[in-house]
């Protein structure tokens, strides 16, 4: 009897601590101040500060916190632990003086008294940006180009004008930090278009929007019909048919498969391409092989750096490269972020595929012919893969 006795009182005392509500809080508490941060030194960064103190002697301090006001009244708010003597406060969007509190918090949540300091930051990123960014003609639409310096985060909203309503409408958006960058738009029709641009930042801080000075006409290019297109099989030329892969994927439109070489043949593997027309082409585009999870972006047999060569006949040594007209200096394919895991930035890059212009007004070839000569791979394999290939110029004549 006593057993169960005992045994009723454990689960009762059990049930009733499991019923009690936890509480979560500082382990000591009392209601003592620390002791108030002494600022050492102030650098102005481009759109914020750095503020350099002296701890006070608390021995319970835990951190200290910066409060500052941010564009539309929102209140920012930074925090750095004891192991620390400095912290950034950023996210200003002009380099008007204001004032910063900066906090000393002990371990009971006590707040010192405020140490008030004057900053006055630099010019911001957005402002950096804006004066740099250009907008021109390009093929098919308009090229965005600017420099960010700082490498902030930023997004750049591209405008084009609306063909019915003739009102800017946004087209894209892009997210980068890269120091210097460009971005396309395209498929767009040869008359006067109204471009614009407008730069944003993670603290929601803009740009003014940017317009070139008057409307810019988009280069002609049409884009070329892969069904007229042939493989060309030259005793030079490398098999893009191995591991269950197909030549003719190349130019098939479906970004699922690939062609592969099979890794017994030393650089640099060759292929060529009759591409039914007489073409003056304005760019190309290489697609990576994705893989499943993007795996195989920029590794494994993905080219790295690749010369392109064309010709309007086939020359009388088709195997003799110096027989053919090398199209524009060598290729080199870019990862955004560089080396290292993969952003999103990145994975955008590989889906959108690395893309390179011919110079059509010092350098007007005419070809029918395209030969790709993969010199490097990504990762250094002696096999090269990649799933897809599209071009882009102005046709003269047709022939498949």
């Amino acid at each position: 009897m006593k057993k169960i006795f005992l045994i009723s009182a454990v689960l009762y005392l059990l049930a009733f601590m499991s019923c009690k509500e936890d509480t979560l809080g500082p382990l000591s508490k009392d209601k003592v101040s620390p002791g108030k941060v002494s600022v050492v030194n102030v650098t102005s960064l481009n759109g914020g500060v750095e503020v350099e103190y002296k701890l006070p002697a608390d021995n319970d301090l835990l951190y200290v916190k910066a409060v500052y006001d941010l564009v539309g009244g929102v209140k920012g708010e930074v925090k750095a632990s004891t192991f620390e003597n400095k912290l950034q406060i950023l996210g200003f969007g002009d380099t008007l003086q204001r004032t910063v509190n900066l906090y000393a918090v002990d371990r009971s949540g006590n707040l010192s008294e405020p140490a008030a300091v004057n900053v006055k930051p630099l010019i911001p990123s957005v402002r950096l940006i804006q004066e740099s960014l250009k907008i021109r003609a390009d093929f098919g639409g308009a090229k965005f180009t600017w420099e960010n310096k700082t490498t902030a985060p930023i997004s750049i909203e591209m405008f084009a004008e609306d063909s019915i309503t003739h009102k800017l409408k946004k087209v894209n958006t892009v997210y980068t930090s890269q120091a210097a960058s460009s971005y396309n738009l395209r498929n767009m029709k040869s008359v006067p278009t109204n471009f614009a641009a407008v730069i944003r930042d993670r603290w929601d801080n803009v740009s003014d929007t940017i317009r070139p000075i008057a409307k810019i006409t988009p280069l002609f290019e049409q884009t070329l019909d892969k069904s007229k297109m042939r493989k060309v099989i030259l005793s030079s030329d490398t098999n893009w048919d191995a591991w269950g892969c197909r030549f003719e994927n190349v130019f098939n439109n479906d970004f699922g498969d690939a062609v592969h070489t099979q890794g017994d043949h030393l650089m640099p593997q060759i292929m060529t391409i009759d591409l039914g027309v007489k073409v003056k082409l304005s760019r190309f585009r290489l697609y990576q092989r994705i893989g499943p999870g993007y795996v195989y972006f920029y590794t494994h047999g993905n080219p790295y750096r690749y010369d392109v060569y064309g010709a309007e006949e086939m020359p009388a040594d088709p195997n003799d490269l110096s027989q053919w007209k090398k199209l524009r200096p060598e290729c080199v394919s870019t990862k955004p972020s560089g080396w290292g895991q993969l952003t999103d930035e990145d994975i955008q890059h590989g889906l959108n595929g690395d893309e390179y212009e011919f110079d059509q007004i010092n350098n007007p070839t005419e070809i029918r012919y395209f030969r790709l000569v993969v010199k490097e791979t990504w990762d250094g394999a002696n096999f090269v893969d990649f799933t897809e290939l599209s071009w882009w110029g102005s046709v003269s004549k047709v022939y498949n």
